[in-house]
């Protein structure tokens, strides 16, 4: 699959923006039912999806989740950016939450759907043909961070995997020239100063305090970029895993991670039936600005 540019239009007409999905076929099945779409991916009302990234790790099935999204995408009916866990698997990174992807039960909740070779030959073209960014007037959509210096940089290239190795170099001859800095320092200049991770993983800073993240204890927090954000256009982002009950329309930006990756932990509580509480699968209905939800008891459905 060829790559036409990491910086996209958006589609024109009626949108559904569908959160990180992470392995959850089940709750993205129930969300398109929600949404009114058929087995197909059609909408009475021409609608279309679009996915904001990291539809793999974590759940069940990440296999069964990619190859619906690669059909719709192919059918001209949905499009999708490139998430920091699709970008994880381009660069090779051995996580603690993508074993199956490389048949690693080790990793991982030992549960999921493993990938065999051409299942992970065609993971990894679908992903290295996928933008990280798309716009309209009016309306963007981005993984983590809209960043205008670091969409400008990515802009006018279509292979991240390779950027973002660029990038890590440029960096790394850099930081001699830069003086005595700490690990945490320098951990933030990869982080902060790499366009590619910028977009896909957002900015961060020095936190007062060591905390509990991503499976790892860090002194790096992450910065609500949001907050700073011009009122038009709308920028609508995933990544944040925002809990249920707080907050996402923030104006000028719309979050639509729901904390759907971490149905996993939920599921060992209420058991694979739910009723799923704390973790949602949400998509952003534009131009209404209404949140639709994968169905709490799937087994109602």
């Amino acid at each position: 699959m060829k790559n036409a540019g990491l910086v996209q239009p958006l589609f024109e007409g009626d949108l559904d923006i569908v959160g990180d999905v992470h392995g959850e076929i089940g709750a993205l099945e129930s969300l398109l039912g929600e949404l009114g779409y058929d087995s197909s991916g059609n909408h009475p009302d021409d609608r279309k999806l679009v996915f904001v990234g990291d539809l793999t790790d974590r759940g069940p099935d990440s296999p069964s989740v990619v190859r619906l999204v690669a059909e719709l995408v192919a059918s001209g009916r949905a499009q999708c950016i490139l998430g920091n866990h699709e970008l994880n698997l381009l660069m090779e990174y051995e996580k603690p939450e993508n074993g199956w992807f490389v048949g690693d039960e080790s990793r991982g909740n030992g549960r999921e759907v493993a990938a065999d070779e051409s299942t992970r030959d065609f993971i990894i073209d679908f992903f290295g043909s996928l933008p990280m960014a798309l716009e309209r007037p009016g309306l963007r959509v981005v993984h983590a961070c809209w960043n205008d210096e670091a969409i400008e940089q990515v802009r006018p290239h279509s292979d991240a995997a390779s950027l973002y190795r660029d990038h890590q170099s440029r960096i790394g001859r850099e930081l001699s020239g830069r003086g005595e800095l700490d690990r945490i320092d320098i951990n933030l200049v990869f982080q902060n100063e790499n366009p590619v991770r910028m977009i896909t993983s957002g900015p961060e800073e020095r936190a007062a305090e060591k905390h509990f993240a991503g499976g790892k204890w860090r002194q790096e927090q992450r910065v609500r970029w949001w907050e700073e954000l011009a009122a038009d256009p709308v920028c609508v982002f995933g990544h944040y895993s925002m809990p249920v009950d707080r907050p996402h329309d923030f104006g000028s930006a719309v979050c639509v991670d729901y904390g759907v990756g971490r149905r996993a932990k939920e599921r060992t509580e209420v058991g694979n039936d739910g009723p799923f509480v704390t973790t949602r699968l949400a998509a952003l209905r534009w131009p209404e600005r209404e949140m639709v939800f994968d169905a709490a008891d799937p087994g109602s459905r």
